[in-house]
């Protein structure tokens, strides 16, 4: 047992130190893929098991098989590797996270090291984003913000503001939730450094996706909040509607119109290239994703080959030529092109199962930091199927780590809770 518990946290040290090698473009890519096996090969020494049990393990088989069916559709494998690779990691960080948090005293050290993550991730945001201007006012604040972050492969102009919006969907009721979680059982002293941290850190979330100018992404917010506010009790049903008439209130004052031509000068390079269509051309956009899964309907086209394809069999009307349409502007459309009718199934099914499976953690009986936890999962879960309806975080893009992330989260209190009651509290 011992042995296993050493492994598990020496595994996991591992696969954050390579996560690079997965992440971003090089010739180590083949090295990564490699890394996996033999971490799982170490589990199964160390722990009799290559991966832990979780609930997701038939719709994740179903899920990766589509990946490997979807090789055989890709015109260019070179294309869809990044995409596997981030999939990949993806699954491995989850199964990581779940064999590391055997214990309540590991999920709080699991917790802690997510917030960590959300922490350099923001610091980077604020930094490296692109900023949305659709509205005047949070252009400028935006603009003000030392652009210090570019030139990262697959960003060379900076962050595109729709994907951190959606990233940030995920991860945004976390900090308030862990605050809540850890309050009852910290000293004075620790719960006021806590608050401060956690509260700067969650300012510092709200900002970045304010200043995204994401319609989808306050939306999905929006849905997200809510979604937890009903949970919590009946009294937050107040503080809902008092939300509720400041969402209408600030969509008022700062309602989303193209920037008046001379009003703040002419915009930076990057500015001018981050497209943001409108209803009608998501509506054309979904309608050749359409296309496309009807085409390719058990393999799909395969993995981040949706932006290359588009313009040759699926030519766009009201998008320009020049402009770059990385994917379909829909998740569950997404997930149908690069993985087929099976692979949309099964990508939604994860969804609705994460879902599930936070709901009922927050509504049962196990311990206060557990239940908030779940909470703040549940919250960023919602909030992003939503903003998924209209925008999209592609399934084994960087971003998507957060996604991957809150499954092992959930899947690693699920397991607590469902373990025998002799483990420890601080085991």
């Amino acid at each position: 047992m011992r042995r296993g518990r050493r492994w598990t946290l020496i595994a996991s040290v591992i696969l954050i130190a390579v996560a690079p090698l997965f992440l971003f473009p090089g010739g180590w890519r083949t090295l990564a893929l490699v890394i996996l096996p033999l971490i799982w090969l170490g589990n199964r020494i160390a722990t009799g098991h290559f991966i832990p049990a979780t609930p997701y393990d038939v719709v994740l088989l179903v899920l990766l098989v589509m990946v490997l069916i979807s090789l055989y559709a890709t015109y260019d494998v070179a294309v869809s590797l990044p995409k596997i690779t981030g999939v990949l990691f993806g699954v491995g960080l989850m199964y990581s996270m779940v064999g590391f948090a055997t214990t309540w005293k590991r999920l709080r050290w699991t917790t802690l090291g997510l917030l960590m993550a959300i922490v350099i991730f923001t610091a980077f945001v604020l930094i490296g984003t692109a900023w949305g201007h659709k509205v005047p006012v949070l252009q400028q604040i935006g603009v003000a913000l030392p652009a210090l972050v570019r030139g990262l492969p697959g960003a060379a102009d900076g962050f595109h503001p729709a994907e951190v919006a959606g990233t940030l969907t995920w991860i945004v009721f976390l900090p308030i939730v862990a605050l809540m979680a850890m309050w009852s059982s910290w000293s004075k002293p620790r719960k006021v450094f806590a608050a401060f941290m956690l509260i700067t850190l969650l300012a510092a979330l709200v900002l970045a996706l304010v200043l995204a100018q994401s319609r989808s992404g306050w939306i999905g917010a929006a849905a997200g909040s809510v979604a937890s506010l009903l949970l919590v009790s009946r009294r937050s049903r107040v503080f809902l509607a008092v939300g509720a008439v400041a969402v209408v209130a600030g969509f008022i004052v700062l309602r989303p119109s193209a920037v008046v031509e001379g009003s703040l000068g002419n915009p930076p390079p990057e500015l001018e290239a981050v497209f943001t269509p409108n209803l009608d051309s998501r509506l054309e956009i979904w309608s050749r994703a359409i296309y496309g899964i009807q085409d390719f309907p058990l393999t799909g086209m395969g993995l981040g080959t949706f932006r290359y394809v588009v313009p040759v069999l699926y030519p766009l009307f009201l998008v320009p030529p020049e402009v770059d349409i990385a994917h379909a502007h829909n998740e569950v459309l997404q997930a149908g092109l690069d993985l087929g009718i099976p692979g949309l199934i099964a990508f939604s099914a994860l969804q609705a199962l994460a879902i599930f499976l936070a709901y009922t953690m927050f509504r049962s009986d196990a311990p206060a930091f557990t239940r908030w936890m779940a909470l703040g999962a549940l919250a960023g879960l919602v909030a992003h199927a939503v903003f998924g309806l209209t925008d999209t975080v592609a399934l084994g893009a960087k971003p998507g780590v957060f996604f991957w992330a809150l499954l092992g989260l959930v899947a690693a209190m699920w397991n607590l809770a469902a373990a025998p009651r002799a483990v420890s509290e601080h085991d």
